[in-house]
């Protein structure tokens, strides 16, 4: 991996390069911004590291941005990390990236009160980051490279999971290029203190994706539970087509990321096209 770097100092640390740091590490070479990353075993020139419950940053720069790519599930590992980080190397802003799991409420936006019966253990680590003046940044569905929603559709092969996408539609999504410049803007134009909310702005239908993509079982299971099952005779009906209640439309974001694109001066560049 190539990496625009210096001895000492860099404007940009990626902990842990990953999915979400390939399309970063692109576009911070594009701009020609000083970075490095790391990864568990170094590979293709990254810094080799691994986050541990007494954290060792003696082997890291020091950077203007840390970013941390993965699940901190310990408020005392990510309290620690960062100020042993600030010791020996110095203050940096520290950007952590989260999902969107925790946004139950219908609508939803960064102000929503978080539903802490849905975390899986992130939430402890993100109040610290807060506290600590750090930003949290809450992804929807990540696409884009290797990942592809199409791909996503034989996951469904049960009715339950099934009915489960049918009741709600909406699929929240954005793409790891966005995702990238979403985390540019952010280093750029540093907000202490705060959680932003980032999809693509849209939702996207997963009764289409299912008419596209899915399998003529699949179909089947939609047929039976929209005049066996009472939920969704209710949500969708039983009377038309599939396609007619697809072309019907009616289908809105339920998470609102407006104010992230706005503050920042910015929009959703990548969309995805069911075809």
């Amino acid at each position: 991996m190539q990496q625009l770097s210096f001895a000492g100092s860099i404007q940009v640390l990626i902990l842990g390069l990953g999915w979400t740091g390939q399309f970063l590490q692109d576009l911070l070479l594009e701009q020609k911004v000083s970075f490095a990353a790391t990864t568990r075993d170094g590979r293709n020139g990254t810094i080799p590291w691994t986050l541990t419950d007494t954290p060792d940053v003696s082997s890291l720069p020091w950077a203007q941005t840390v970013l941390v790519t993965f699940p901190v599930l310990s408020a005392d590992t990510m309290s620690q990390l960062i100020e042993e980080y600030t010791s020996k190397k110095g203050p940096s802003h520290w950007i952590l990236l989260s999902s969107t799991r925790v946004f139950s409420a219908d609508p939803s936006d960064r102000h929503t009160p978080l539903d802490p019966s849905l975390d899986t253990g992130r939430l402890p680590a993100e109040h610290v980051v807060i506290q600590k003046k750090g930003t949290v940044l809450h992804l929807c569905g990540l696409w884009g490279g290797q990942r592809q929603p199409k791909n996503w559709m034989p996951r469904m092969n049960k009715p339950e999971s099934i009915k489960g996408k049918i009741l709600t539609r909406q699929l929240h999504l954005i793409h790891g290029k966005d995702v990238a410049r979403a985390i540019f803007a952010v280093h750029g134009q540093f907000t202490p203190g705060e959680r932003w909310l980032i999809s693509d702005q849209t939702a996207t239908d997963w009764m289409k994706m299912f008419l596209v993509w899915g399998s003529k079982e699949q179909i089947d299971t939609i047929e039976d539970l929209r005049h066996n099952d009472p939920e969704c005779r209710e949500a969708i009906g039983d009377k038309g087509t599939l396609e007619e209640i697809v072309h019907k439309g009616g289908v809105k974001p339920r998470l609102n990321s407006d104010e992230f694109w706005s503050t920042f001066h910015l929009k959703p560049q990548e969309f995805l096209e069911i075809v």
